[in-house]
């Protein structure tokens, strides 16, 4: 039975919503998998014992320390060994878990896992991306900050571990790829960008990846690609921009409808059915029906989630680890870089 490790403290609204995230998907799995609860038994005994548990395959290990969210990443896995995040790794190192789910402290998260799990034989760096809302297919960006400065190389590779997750994981036939760039012709962008399209290119010949050419900001939306690739300082900001839209147009609307309906140029029915329809059309935007994402590279599977994870997120966070273990995700990434 795969058993997935979990971070009861991680997370703005822990360890309520990650205890019941867990609950839920062992209840609606019916025992396909196992699940070790890791966190403060003060805190985390007293939220089970309100759930029937008694038959379900769940395992609860008492950890001291949490790692917080204002933590420096590196000093703080160095200082709390038994914290709920560490220690849930090291069940992945000791063979005890097949994977760790955590939507605490992102920094600390990839750090550990670094540090606890190590890397995939010729991984130069990890990476981790972001689903992105788009007009129809799968379109994730790859590196959302796990990375600021980039070489050609270490971008060539994200593609290449991105490409076979949205393949295996993601069930996306040939992910295309795009390098963000400020022109589609291959003579725009820095030197590292000129670069990294040439050997993007010697990549997709060899059969590799699927690369498509340049993309810019506007293609983003519109299924494009599968993949974008820029380097992590620009792929946080893009993230951070697409985070703020939801909440930034939400109020722009009702502000615009409210005027609409004080002035009577629209009925509060017909607003309320309008709002409906506007919020449905941001439902792509809701990162929840994915939970989280791997940090591809590691040589493990580390499953990051945000830290306003609801119950639900949490709970697909734990379906997406079953995804890379079942799928065999590593392994594929692995065999794609052997001959690197």
């Amino acid at each position: 039975m795969v058993t997935i490790a979990v971070d009861a403290m991680g997370g703005d609204y822990a360890p309520k919503n990650v205890v019941e995230g867990a609950i839920q998907a062992l209840q609606e799995t019916s025992g396909r998998f196992k699940i070790i609860l890791t966190g403060q038994k003060e805190k985390v005994q007293p939220i089970l014992d309100e759930h029937d548990i008694q038959f379900l395959p769940l395992e609860f290990v008492d950890t001291p320390q949490v790692i917080e969210m204002h933590e420096s990443a590196s000093s703080a896995v160095k200082s709390k060994q038994n914290s709920s995040m560490v220690r849930g790794l090291m069940l992945c190192k000791e063979k005890k878990a097949d994977a760790f789910v955590s939507a605490g402290n992102t920094g600390a998260q990839m750090a550990a896992s670094l540090l606890v799990l190590g890397r995939l034989d010729k991984v130069m760096r990890p990476t981790i991306g972001a689903y992105f809302p788009s007009v129809s297919e799968v379109t994730m960006v790859y590196d959302i900050g796990a990375n600021i400065d980039c070489k050609p190389e270490h971008l060539v590779q994200f593609a290449e571990m991105a490409s076979i997750y949205l393949l295996y994981a993601g069930q996306v036939k040939n992910p295309k790829v795009g390098l963000l760039n400020v022109g589609s012709e291959e003579t725009k962008g820095t030197e590292v960008l000129k670069q990294t399209y040439q050997m993007l290119i010697s990549a997709h010949e060899k059969g590799k990846l699927n690369f498509v050419g340049n993309i810019e900001g506007g293609d983003i939306l519109f299924s494009k690609v599968n993949i974008v690739l820029c380097d992590g300082l620009n792929g946080n900001m893009l993230l951070k921009f697409g985070e703020s839209m939801p909440h930034f147009l939400g109020g722009l609307f009702k502000s615009v409808v409210g005027k609409l309906v004080k002035e009577q140029k629209i009925n509060p029915e017909s607003a309320e059915v309008v709002g409906k329809a506007f919020k449905g059309m941001f439902a792509s935007f809701d990162d929840e029906r994915f939970g989280g994402v791997p940090l591809l590279g590691v040589n493990g599977v580390s499953i990051i989630g945000h830290g306003r994870s609801s119950a639900t997120a949490i709970k697909n966070m734990i379906y997406r680890a079953e995804e890379m273990i079942e799928q065999q995700v590593n392994a594929h990434i692995a065999e794609v870089l052997a001959d690197s």
